[in-house]
C-alpha cells in the first residue's frame, strides 16, 4: 500500500460525488468521494493510500485519457516473480510502488533509470487524517479543562 502525506488545498461538492484536491510539494492529487469526510477541511494535513495495483504506468501518454492524476517519475527498481513485476519509483509526491505484469513491464520496455507516467484514478484514492498523537495533558488544554495540580 502507497501512503503519501499531502495537504486538503480544495474541497468542491456536488450534487453527486464531491472532489478533494490534496496538494503534495507541486504535485496536485484529485480524488473523488461519494461524500466529504467529516473532519475535511482545506489546509488539513492527511495521508492519502492508494494500492499498487491501482497505479497504471506509461512511458508516453498522447492523447486523451480519463485519469486526471499524471505524475511523472524515475523507475528505481524492478522486482520480478510469479509473472508480476514490482516498479518502484522516484517521483515528486516520494516513492511510489506499482504492480503490472511481467508482460507490460516487457511491452513498455520499461528499465531502471527510465522515466514514466504513473496514471491513478480518483476514485482509487483513500484518504485519512493526520493525526497527532495527544497526551491527556494536551487534551485537556486543547479542550479548555484545567489540568488538574
Amino acid at each position: 500500500m502507497n501512503k503519501i502525506a499531502a495537504v486538503v488545498s480544495d474541497i468542491e461538492s456536488t450534487d453527486i460525488v464531491t472532489y478533494i484536491t490534496l496538494l503534495c510539494n507541486e504535485t496536485q492529487i484529485r480524488l473523488i468521494k461519494t461524500k466529504t469526510p467529516v473532519w475535511a477541511a482545506v489546509g488539513e494535513k492527511v495521508f492519502f493510500t492508494f494500492q499498487e495495483a491501482s497505479v497504471c504506468v506509461s512511458k508516453e501518454c498522447p492523447g486523451k485519457v480519463s485519469i486526471e492524476n499524471r505524475i511523472p517519475g524515475t523507475l528505481k527498481k524492478i522486482r520480478s516473480k510469479d509473472s508480476l513485476c514490482e516498479l518502484t519509483f522516484d517521483s515528486d509526491l516520494g516513492t511510489v510502488v506499482s504492480l503490472v505484469t511481467e508482460k507490460a513491464c516487457h511491452e513498455l520496455g520499461l528499465e531502471v533509470g527510465c522515466e514514466a507516467t504513473m496514471l491513478l484514478r480518483g476514485v482509487d484514492i483513500h484518504l485519512e487524517p493526520d493525526v497527532v498523537p495527544m497526551t491527556v495533558e494536551s487534551f485537556k488544554k486543547r479542550a479548555g479543562t484545567k489540568v488538574a495540580p
